[in-house]
């Protein structure tokens, strides 16, 4: 199953002129990418019944020394749930990284270029409006209100 998983995902990344890198041993996608506000690799991951794209957003060292987390980690969730498409995450070292996950049988161009698009603007969103921004980072609310409205 894996091997058919990567064939569909090289034939996609080919369709859409995308330059990559595959690692075999890893079952992995490295993908360069450049936007307005950074450079940074994209990577895309065949793991069992589940492909991962997943990019950093931030080093640790690149966050402020006295950030506070808690108020940070809590802007990060708070975007995860307004941004549509956009889940930001850590990794075990503290690294803020942009990630999406995509069963291998919903596998297809579309929802593909979805989940890489996502996590392209979520790292761009975090350049832009995160890293130059914080704290006074203005998080959307639309989902919240009408939580707020319609549920709570």
């Amino acid at each position: 199953m894996a091997e058919e998983v990567v064939k569909k995902i090289r034939e996609i990344l080919d369709e859409l002129g995308l330059k990559y890198r595959y690692v075999d041993e890893d079952k992995l996608f490295v993908i360069p990418v450049t936007t307005e506000a950074r450079k940074f690799n994209v990577l895309i991951m065949v793991r069992g019944d589940w492909i991962t794209t997943v990019a950093l957003a931030a080093k640790k060292e690149e966050l402020p020394k006295d950030l506070d987390e808690r108020e940070f980690f809590r802007t990060l969730l708070r975007l995860s749930l307004e941004l549509s498409e956009v889940t930001y995450g850590l990794t075990e070292l503290g690294d803020v990284v942009v990630h999406a996950e995509t069963h291998v049988r919903a596998l297809s161009k579309e929802n593909f270029k979805i989940e890489l698009a996502s996590v392209m603007f979520g790292v761009d969103y975090f350049a832009k409006e995160v890293a130059t921004k914080y704290p006074r980072v203005r998080v959307p609310d639309e989902v919240t209100r009408k939580i707020y409205y319609y549920i709570a």
